[in-house]
């Protein structure tokens, strides 16, 4: 995109950050009421839930694709900026298309928007991304929520299917203090005769099995209706016996990997058979289906890449103590896996003021010899000198470092002396600094074979 095409699409964008979070479909109901309801005619599968939709949705994407069909996919956040939170097979819009959409959504907002009550740039991103499928005639849209689900502004389409996959303490200022609280939330993208397909647990199931059974929404719970068993790892790939409503499959490979990525595979393999039962896609083959997942990626969730020095280094956008403990036994494992100390790491950690800190510290500092405090480049981000502080007073053992921006403390990571791994953690927004500090060459990254 020219700087002439970048300016009006991306500036008009980012002036709508000034609106924040605010919760509420009326906004959305009437840009799309404007725009004659382009969502009307997508076939939908909408993803909720705290941890893990990015991941259900990247191994759904990839069943859908090996049907045969057109898949668009519409995530948040993304690594490549506003353009890749959604992508058609895979693929990000193109900075032309991009702009256009843009000045499309621009114009109706100009129209529709209520004075005192402005679109959100959450908002508008949302309405690109159907525009964009509708005139890219997909035939399945893998559609994952911002923020919660009753309120959100995904929460506008009729989907052919929904998830949950789990709920957790995340986003507590909007979504509430307690687990049930932010169950209700999640919940909210539950519809009338819809199948629900959710991996939720305790309270948070009994409240989504309430709202399900209200709207008469057929429930597919991992461990009753669906299933898995972990049959072998062998890193880089782990493997799954998928026990399914109607088949079972054997040797489903997870390429993402940690033992909560199989949870994930298992969510999404229910939620294309509720979509086969339901005759919104054709059935595959046990041997399409493994091939499907096999070739899977997802970045930023336990991404491994093997340093030319033979040391290992560990991308991961674990911002909360889920996130955090699922990293902690990916990292134990891995150790294991390759016969390393698992307590040896050194840490680059980098994470946002608005999140629970001290859980996620807990989990992990106990496997660092060295931290490195950053923080990334967001109004949100927790200063890297107050993050070393708590990190001290957490691990007075280790060794603690502050550096930034993220290219800087990430080089300084991989300038470290002996072989040690690095693992660098926090936040979405830590990681994405991370790979393009990799990407662009600005820190002393070299992967084997490169």
């Amino acid at each position: 995109m020219n700087a002439r095409q970048v300016h009006p699409a991306v500036a008009w964008l980012s002036s709508r950050q000034r609106f924040g979070v605010r919760p509420g479909l009326e906004r959305m109901k009437r840009i799309l009421a404007y725009l004659g309801h382009p969502e009307t005619g997508l076939r939908f599968y909408h993803v909720a839930g705290t941890n893990g939709k990015g991941s259900v949705c990247a191994f759904l994407t990839a069943i859908l694709r090996a049907t045969g069909g057109r898949v668009g996919t519409f995530t948040s956040p993304a690594f490549d900026g506003f353009r890749g939170r959604f992508l058609v097979d895979g693929e990000p819009v193109d900075d032309a298309t991009f702009a256009a959409l843009a000045e499309q959504v621009m114009a109706a907002s100009r129209a529709a928007d209520a004075p005192d009550d402005p679109l959100t740039e959450f908002e508008a991103l949302t309405t690109m991304a159907i525009l964009y499928f509708r005139a890219a005639g997909v035939d399945h849209v893998v559609w994952e929520t911002g923020l919660g689900g009753r309120y959100d502004s995904t929460n506008v389409v009729s989907p052919a299917v929904t998830a949950i996959t789990n709920v957790t303490y995340d986003h507590m200022d909007v979504l509430g203090r307690t687990i049930p609280e932010i169950a209700w939330h999640k919940a909210g993208i539950i519809k009338p005769g819809v199948p629900v397909v959710t991996a939720a647990q305790d309270s948070a199931y009994l409240v989504m099995e309430r709202i399900a059974r209200e709207v008469a929404a057929p429930v597919w719970r991992l461990g009753e209706v669906f299933g898995y068993a972990r049959e072998a790892v062998a890193w880089p790939l782990q493997f799954i016996h998928y026990r399914g409503r109607c088949r079972d499959v054997f040797g489903v490979p997870v390429p993402l990997f940690g033992a909560h990525q199989c949870a994930n595979a298992a969510v999404a393999l229910a939620m294309y058979e509720a979509a086969v039962a339901g005759g919104h896609c054709p059935p595959l083959s046990d041997a399409r289906l493994r091939q499907a997942l096999r070739h899977t990626e997802w970045p930023g969730r336990f991404e491994v890449h093997m340093l030319a020095d033979g040391r290992l280094l560990v991308l991961d956008g674990a911002h909360n103590a889920a996130g955090a403990f699922a990293l902690r036994r990916g990292l134990e494992e891995l150790a294991s896996q390759l016969r390393f100390d698992g307590r040896g790491w050194i840490m680059v950690i980098g994470v946002l003021q608005d999140k629970a800190l001290l859980p996620m510290l807990d989990m992990l500092l106990p496997l660092a010899a060295s931290v490195i405090c950053t923080q990334p480049d967001n109004p949100r981000a927790l200063n890297a000198r107050d993050l070393a502080r708590w990190v001290r007073q957490r691990q007075p053992a280790a060794r603690v470092d502050v550096a930034v921006p993220v290219a800087d403390a990430l080089s300084l990571a991989l300038a470290r002396a002996g072989e040690a791994p690095v693992c660098c953690w926090g936040s979405l927004y830590t990681v994405d600094e991370a790979r393009q500090a990799m990407r662009h060459g600005q820190t002393e990254f070299a992967e084997k074979g490169r």
